[in-house]
């Protein structure tokens, strides 16, 4: 027995929760580089609530029971029916034509989602998808020379109008607009408060 490590796992256990370790450790870490690492992430969060060893007496014989492929099924379940919610709710309200500051920016399909909200992400990447089909596109920061579609969502939060930018091309970069209007984000998915009579303006003309 000498060198040998004991553990309290069967090998297939062991390897189960070292491969949820794994995911948790690379969303700490911000790296969000293993596969489904976004399905999985949801998923853990419904573990959340139950987390508690004093309110569940189970607590650690479900941990030991955790799977990543259990979590990342659920989490892409979720995912899929969001993505029909989408799709259903944007054949029932026809896509705008949206001047980016003006057309400062260049031009993009988008909606406004209120009620809504929660679909955001998947309503942006569909309408950046429609833009692309439309031959719409935003500047980068050489404005005209590279051009790079993306979908607007727009809706009510808290008194404010909020417009989120979503793009499914890995090389746009939505913030930059963002960033513009006081707000922030990633590359591919930014938001920004705009107001109302801006707003306005970006929507006055170019209607699909």
């Amino acid at each position: 027995m000498t060198g040998e490590s004991l553990s309290l796992l069967s090998p297939e256990d062991q390897y189960r929760i070292e491969s949820v370790l794994d995911y948790i450790e690379d969303i700490d870490l911000r790296r969000w580089r293993l596969p489904d690492i976004k399905a999985f992430s949801f998923g853990l969060k419904d573990w959340r609530s139950r987390i508690n060893c004093i309110t569940n007496p189970y607590m650690y014989e479900q941990l030991l029971r955790i799977s990543s492929a259990d979590l990342i099924a659920y989490g892409n379940s979720y995912f899929s029916s969001r993505l029909v919610e989408a799709k259903k709710l944007l054949k029932l309200n026809k896509a705008i034509r949206i001047r980016l500051g003006r057309g400062l920016y260049g031009e993009c399909l988008g909606m406004r989602a209120d009620g809504n909200h929660q679909l955001s992400d998947e309503l942006g990447k569909l309408l950046s998808l429609q833009s692309a089909a439309a031959g719409l596109r935003i500047a980068d920061s050489d404005f005209v020379k590279h051009l790079r579609p993306i979908g607007a969502v727009t809706f009510m939060q808290r008194n404010n109008l909020k417009m989120c930018l979503r793009s499914t091309d890995d090389v746009t970069d939505t913030s930059e607009v963002a960033k513009a209007y006081g707000g922030g984000g990633t590359s591919c998915s930014s938001s920004f408060i705009i107001r109302m009579d801006e707003y306005n303006q970006w929507i006055a003309r170019n209607r699909t």
